[in-house]
């Protein structure tokens, strides 16, 4: 071991092997390099609580006051990543919702400087920018939902291979519409750079959601949220995204976009290793009631963001918060756990993340018996604890 060693003991850990109670883990540079169950060695005390891996968020729109799909102002960046900690995210995907191509295009290449700054810096924090989340604009305009229809697009290849060109690397999720003319080029052109597509904002029926799933699309984006409905005698996407294996499904466990009654649903059918637990979070979110906006439109905010129409616009949603939200309802707490941070790991193919096994990275998130983030690690580092940053969640 070297002078970089950590061992840290807590009453419960939520291990890849099982809940160990208490547990241990043995960090050394940054990684995982032992995990038991049993009694810390002398000096080492027991900390009370449930160690987790850090969550990962999918879906993000922003927060803290930020709005991702202009990030006019990246030193706001900042106060991201500290609210961020506080809610136990280790790393997340910005996602950007419909917007013009030139600013499409503008506001990928803040987040690939971003993403650069941040993983070049001396004191590498928390959390981890793993790439963005581009929802749109290749989406039915039938299910909009809060994206501006003068910006949604037919799909062409051709278009979207010149916009990753000129950002290689930082796009890892593309949420579009498989059923419209184009979406199956697009979903090729896609899985050949290892993105991952995710079907949303979609009118697609039982018949054409299975051909997408046969193309390759792998998750779909906020179940049962801007898409058909399902209907008995013809499922659409929700019901062929049930049945189909393959198939993560993303979920905003608000309680407000979804009944708890549906979320149930899903995580039976699904399994826990099937379905994500997404925040579809807005600039609001961690922000005092007023309004608010969501790519350049006026929002009103109570239970949830919204257009002015009374559309949902993005959640409240944290992370920690559906966690909680679900072991209301039902869920234990370690499939409410895994499903904010191994499942989005898995679906970004992130061995590394979203897991407490040997060999994993030591990001880590300590909740208190009511699942309230403690302490949050990065690499094994403290670089939160309640009531404050130790140390600052720098660029």
């Amino acid at each position: 071991m070297s002078a970089d060693s950590l061992t840290i003991a807590v009453s419960r850990v939520i291990a890849e092997q099982g809940d160990l109670t208490p547990g241990v883990l043995e960090i050394d540079r940054g990684r995982i390099v032992r995990v038991r169950q049993g009694r810390p060695p002398r000096g080492v005390h027991v900390q009370a609580g449930v160690l987790a891996p850090g969550l990962i968020d999918l879906q993000i729109n922003g927060c803290a006051g930020v709005d991702f799909a202009t990030l006019g102002d990246p030193a706001g960046l900042d106060r991201v990543h500290r609210f961020l900690l506080g809610t136990g995210v280790t790393g997340y995907l910005p996602t950007l919702i419909s917007t013009p191509l030139p600013q499409l295009r503008e506001t990928l290449r803040r987040w690939q400087e971003a993403a650069r700054r941040r993983e070049s810096a001396p004191a590498k924090g928390l959390p981890r920018i793993l790439g963005v989340h581009v929802e749109g604009p290749y989406l039915n305009p039938a299910f909009a939902g809060a994206h501006p229809k003068q910006h949604l697009r037919s799909p062409d290849a051709a278009e979207f291979a010149g916009i990753l060109d000129e950002v290689p690397g930082i796009v890892k999720l593309v949420t579009l519409a498989p059923e419209l003319p184009g979406a199956e080029a697009l979903i090729e052109a896609a899985r050949r750079r290892r993105i991952v597509v995710s079907a949303g904002h979609t009118n697609a029926t039982f018949e054409q959601a299975r051909q997408a799933f046969r193309s390759g699309v792998r998750m779909v984006t906020h179940l049962f949220n801007a898409m058909r409905p399902l209907h008995h005698r013809e499922p659409g996407i929700v019901g062929a995204s049930l049945l189909d294996d393959r198939v993560v499904a993303g979920l905003i466990a608000d309680l407000v976009h979804l009944h708890p009654a549906v979320v149930r649903m899903v995580i039976e059918r699904k399994g826990w290793k099937r379905t994500a637990l997404v925040t579809d979070a807005a600039a609001a979110a961690g922000q005092p009631a007023g309004p608010s906006s969501l790519a350049g439109q006026a929002l009103t905010v109570s239970d949830a963001p919204r257009l002015p129409s009374g559309t949902l616009a993005g959640s409240l949603l944290t992370l920690d918060q559906a966690i909680r939200n679900l072991m209301a309802i039902g869920v234990p707490v370690r499939e409410a756990v895994l499903m904010a941070s191994a499942v989005p790991a898995a679906v970004l193919r992130r061995p590394d993340l979203g897991r407490i096994a040997v060999g994993g990275r030591a990001d880590l998130v300590l909740f208190d018996r009511s699942m309230r983030v403690r302490t949050v690690y990065a690499s094994g580092t403290p670089v939160f604890t309640r009531g404050g940053i130790a140390p600052p969640a720098t660029e």
